[in-house]
């Protein structure tokens, strides 16, 4: 299937959905090379009737290999949870339904293998759009997103506070992480080990004085040794209940979608997409994500603090309107001390995640190709993955200085910020 091309499925369920039998339908791809790793991402419009809004349709990739490793059955169907049984509910929380309002409507979907399909709102319309995932945030954009997902994380708080058997009933649901899991599969484990490797391997001199060098070594060597404990550490919602809640999960620029004001740079509004790997986990696993992936420490270093204020004010307005107190529903001190606990996620997901976001479209890996060797790989007697991940390095003269600078970035706030305790955690 070509990148423009509308499955058979999807055709019959956009005419049927907008009952347009007899127009012509015309889409575009709205994603590039390792930016749609879980299916093509099109914009779809009715040339002959211009007053019709275009709609964005997903669907789910179809090489075999590839939905395996990237389970994409399961991811699919979590994203229809979200939108159908969960994002329902939490509109429902206030009178006005304004508590929440960041997340696109599903218009229609299907989950039948392999023809799994969502089709949502066309945000363009109302004026949003994406920020480059290989660009840097600025201020402004950060400050917009912690307000967006305050507003996310605020409906849970409310939902668990007013009706704590749905809430139970809906977190039920997604209490299973669909990424760390005690069988995640080997190579993905080894991944993100190799990345901690290499970024051990580049520290020298110009990254600190010996004891502070020595010191960002024993952090990603005690992350490599514990990689899988922590990841499964991190994403276990229940061991801080009642201050976990129903999180976005996959918390990254292209999952974001700005609104700015004519004439004006600034964004005013952010839309959050892509809910496959939503989870019942700690709040700060969100922010401590993308602040770790999506920017770099200059920005961290002097923003820190302002962003953690707009995030927690934010929620605390959000409560306020709904009848609920933050300073007994999610106190600033569980908030810090929860940034200390699992500030370490972020480097996980670093390691997985940096050599995709550094890289431009021509460097990043073919995901069929990769996922069919994984395959082949892992039917073999003794699978090497790590001869497989050195032979598929993405990282190149370019890209491995930047992917550097921002993995000793992250290291280095891991110190700066006291983070570190987690990684003694399992040396018992």
């Amino acid at each position: 299937m070509s990148e423009t091309e509308l499955s058979s499925t999807v055709t019959r369920a956009l005419l049927d959905l907008y009952q347009r039998h007899h127009a012509p339908l015309d889409s575009q791809p709205m994603a590039g090379v390792g930016e749609n790793a879980y299916g093509q991402v099109l914009r779809v419009s009715w040339p002959t009737i211009p007053e019709a809004p275009s709609v964005v349709v997903k669907m789910a990739p179809k090489n075999e290999a590839r939905r395996e490793h990237m389970h994409v059955v399961d991811y699919y169907a979590r994203e229809v949870f979200m939108y159908r049984e969960v994002f329902p509910i939490f509109r429902e929380l206030n009178p006005d339904h304004s508590i929440f309002t960041v997340a696109p409507a599903l218009e229609a979907n299907g989950l039948q293998p392999p023809n799994e399909f969502l089709i949502f709102e066309d945000l363009a319309g109302s004026g949003f759009r994406p920020y480059s995932r290989c660009s840097m945030p600025t201020y402004d954009i950060v400050i917009c997103i912690m307000k967006a997902l305050a507003e996310m994380h605020a409906s849970s708080f409310v939902l668990q506070a007013k009706n704590p058997a749905k809430f139970e009933e809906l977190i039920s649901h997604i209490k299973k992480d669909n990424l760390f899991t005690e069988n995640i599969e080997e190579v993905t484990i080894e991944f993100g080990k190799f990345q901690l490797r290499k970024t051990k391997k580049m520290l020298g001199a110009s990254d600190g004085e010996p004891s502070e060098v020595a010191a960002m070594r024993e952090v990603l060597d005690l992350c490599e040794k514990h990689f899988k404990a922590l990841a499964l550490y991190s994403v276990d919602g229940k061991s801080q209940n009642p201050h976990s809640v129903i999180c976005h999960g996959d918390f990254w620029n292209n999952n974001i979608l700005y609104r700015y004001e004519p004439n004006h740079d600034q964004p005013v509004e952010a839309k959050l997409i892509d809910f496959q790997m939503s989870r019942y986990a700690p709040p700060v696993l969100d922010i401590i994500h993308y602040l770790h992936t999506c920017t770099e420490k200059p920005l961290r270093d002097e923003h820190f603090i302002a962003f953690m204020n707009a995030y927690h004010e934010t929620l605390g307005q959000k409560l306020k309107s709904c009848g609920l107190r933050i300073e007994e529903i999610y106190p600033r001190s569980i908030f810090n001390r929860q940034l200390q606990l699992y500030g370490v996620y972020g480097l996980i997901m670093g390691a997985f995640s940096l050599p995709f976001f550094v890289s431009n479209a021509n460097e990043v890996l073919d995901i069929d190709t990769v996922s069919e060797a994984i395959k082949d790989l892992s039917e073999t007697e003794a699978p090497q993955y790590q001869d497989l991940i050195e032979e598929f390095e993405m990282l190149n003269e370019r890209t491995l200085p930047i992917f550097k600078r921002r993995m000793v970035g992250i290291v280095k706030d891991l110190i700066k910020y006291n983070m570190t305790e987690p990684l003694y955690k399992f040396e018992a």
